[in-house]
């Protein structure tokens, strides 16, 4: 049985994956010439790469296709599991990493940590009483997804102190069954005060001092953080966004930053990326640019590929299967 790699995991892993009985494991993943959506290969069972090859006729053999990413809605426009491809995504990988940026772009917005920065700089210790920091324990984190991103940064931010409120599209559906850090996340749902459907974004973005994006574009969610939603926002509140820009009205965003209608905003992900050098977005009030990195680790991805390629080698259920009617 044939396997072709062409995404990132350490050598060690690719070694334990040529380790395993009747595989033959073909690593693509350091040759920058190579496109998967090119591959002409009748042997190819399995494939580890961002995207089917175009042509499926000419991977007569290929059963599975298994993303490094979480969201698949860059191959929405020709989804491959409506071909009879099995497609599994990389959703719980990249849930510690975000969790970790979310928490940590929290205190940092909270706290004046450019202020102290400038002082040291300067080898200045100001006079009088210190600035107050702002305390996040107490606050609500309204988690816009609640998959295993959230469940992970619902986790850490009531670690913290945080309430937390969820919105999911199926609420009464609590249990994850997707790859999951051990230790991490929140498996049967329990974290949450309140989880409510898409249609309750708007009813309680009020609550909210932090709104989180984490949940997967699709055409049902695209733009749900929209006008209505960021009305409801309190003047005082942030907004997050660590799953993909086109979930948010980015207009209406930009509007209520600068009328003063929200209090700043962290984001991770844009409509247009790379963020073009003439964007509003890097001189927009209160707004925190990152370069879709908060996600950004060689950590679990290997462990998910490892665990799945041996239940697929077992005859086994995969990890992470992508729902054909959802889209993700």
């Amino acid at each position: 049985m044939r396997l072709v790699l062409d995404a990132k995991i350490r050598p060690d892993s690719i070694e334990r994956l040529r380790a395993m009985p009747d595989l033959e494991v073909v690593d693509r993943s350091g040759d920058d010439a190579f496109d998967p959506a090119d591959l002409v290969d009748a042997e190819v069972e399995i494939l580890i790469a961002g995207r089917p090859p175009a042509d499926l006729s000419r991977v007569p053999a290929l059963r599975w296709l298994q993303v490094p990413s979480a969201g698949v809605d860059h191959m929405a426009a020709d989804p491959p599991w409506r071909k009879g491809l099995l497609v599994t995504n990389a959703r719980g990988v990249y849930a510690v990493p975000i969790a970790e940026y979310v928490s940590g772009m929290l205190l940092r917005v909270h706290q004046p940590a450019a202020t102290w920065s400038a002082d040291q700089a300067a080898h200045r210790w100001p006079p009088g009483t210190p600035r107050l920091v702002s305390i996040i324990r107490g606050r609500t984190a309204v988690i816009a997804g609640y998959g295993s991103i959230g469940r992970e940064v619902a986790r850490v931010l009531a670690s913290l102190g945080m309430r937390i409120l969820a919105v999911k599209r199926r609420p009464d559906e609590r249990h994850d069954a997707s790859f999951r850090v051990p230790g991490t996340g929140d498996p049967d749902g329990s974290i949450p005060e309140r989880i409510v459907d898409e249609a309750a974004l708007a009813e309680i973005a009020p609550e909210a001092d932090v709104l989180i994006v984490t949940m997967p574009l699709t055409e049902r969610s695209r733009g749900i953080v929209g006008r209505e939603v960021l009305a409801g926002l309190r003047p005082d509140g942030w907004l997050i966004n660590v799953s993909r820009g086109a979930l948010v009205d980015e207009p209406a965003l930009l509007e209520a930053l600068r009328a003063g209608r929200l209090a700043g905003a962290v984001l991770d992900v844009f409509g247009e990326e790379p963020l073009p050098p003439d964007s509003p977005w890097w001189d927009a009030p209160n707004v925190i640019v990152t370069p879709h990195a908060s996600g950004h680790t060689l950590r679990f991805f290997d462990e998910l590929v490892i665990e799945n390629v041996r239940r697929y080698l077992a005859h086994e259920p995969l990890l992470n299967p992508v729902d054909p009617e959802r889209g993700y």
